[in-house]
């Protein structure tokens, strides 16, 4: 792991001059957002609309990408406000957006674990599954995720004082008053927690997917072949999505020191601000490709707005 030296950034940052740097910097992460928006946003209303989702995984999916989206809609908007267009009221209150983002981030990993133990649970606990994961304990499932995630984050906030701000040089969020205690639960989160539990997620995915790879025909040979066709895209998408989230972690970390190039800022940039707001568009891009429904539902869409468009176009022209 890098631990990346906030005392000399913050003294570099001091020197601070607006640069075509910035609105570079702010450009790219504003993009980013504003594209992963509208894809995550695309991704809760599917799964309100496509009936195939109206199921326990199709909550927990609504879940994850709610709070993908609120994490989408706060990093943009910093980004657009505060560096592309350097408005200094947004910069000089990053503390409450770094704050905010940095308690959606266990939020967002628990979120993933409840997906992908959804699909564990389904297809070796077939008789217990709707049980396990009824609508009244996914509700309690969500709600514990929100609450021990905002406990734990205003505990460390507040108590410990480890206050996220932004920093121009490197463009990044991190501690800003780096106290030795809340430097060490910073490495404790990510050492022990966050990598515990991605790890985790991916066993619990390649476990579903070899289960239903081996003994798909013993899990649902009751099912229709559709429905197995679907629990096969179900597991393949939350193994997907478990891998880019597990090495995005090592990027996160590690990626620092792989870059070539002397400049550290793009070094900070491209392995924190950009690869984490790059998960934002990744998340519903694997939905997308491993659901047809989506597919078939977005094309629909498209079709109806497009007639619906032709529709008003022929009677502007008559009338």
């Amino acid at each position: 792991m890098v631990v990346r030296n906030v005392t000399a950034i913050k003294i570099l940052d001091q020197s601070f001059i607006y640069s075509s740097d910035d609105a570079l910097a702010g450009s790219m992460v504003s993009v980013e957002c504003f594209i992963g928006f509208w894809m995550l946003f695309a991704v809760v209303v599917g799964c309100h609309r496509i009936p195939a989702m109206r199921s326990p995984f199709g909550i927990l999916m609504i879940n994850q990408n709610i709070t993908q989206l609120i994490a989408c809609l706060t990093s943009g908007s910093f980004f657009f406000l505060g560096v592309l267009l350097n408005i200094k009221v947004v910069l000089d209150h990053s503390n409450y957006f770094g704050n905010f983002t940095i308690c959606l981030l266990p939020v967002v990993i628990g979120s993933f674990f409840l997906m992908s133990l959804n699909r564990f649970c389904a297809s070796t606990m077939v008789f217990t599954y709707k049980t396990i994961f009824s609508n009244e304990n996914i509700r309690r499932f969500i709600i514990f995720n929100w609450a021990f995630s905002g406990v734990f984050w205003a505990w460390v906030i507040l108590s410990r004082e480890c206050n996220f701000v932004f920093f121009h040089y490197g463009w990044i969020f991190t501690g800003d008053v780096y106290t030795e205690i809340c430097r060490d639960l910073i490495i404790t989160y990510n050492t022990i927690v966050q990598l515990t539990m991605t790890s985790l997620i991916f066993v619990l995915d390649v476990a579903t997917l070899c289960i239903l790879v081996c003994g798909r025909g013993r899990v649902y040979k009751k099912q229709s072949a559709s429905v197995r066709k679907r629990e096969m895209s179900f597991a393949g998408q939350v193994l997907i999505q478990g891998i880019v989230f597990f090495f995005h972690g090592f990027w996160y970390d590690m990626g620092y020191s792989w870059l070539p190039g002397n400049d550290e800022r793009w070094k900070y940039f491209f392995t924190t601000s950009f690869s984490s707001n790059l998960l934002h568009t990744f998340d519903p891009l694997i939905v997308f490709l491993f659901n047809p429904e989506f597919r078939r539902w977005i094309i629909r869409f498209h079709h109806s707005a497009f007639k619906k468009n032709q529709v008003t176009a022929v009677s502007a022209i008559s009338s």
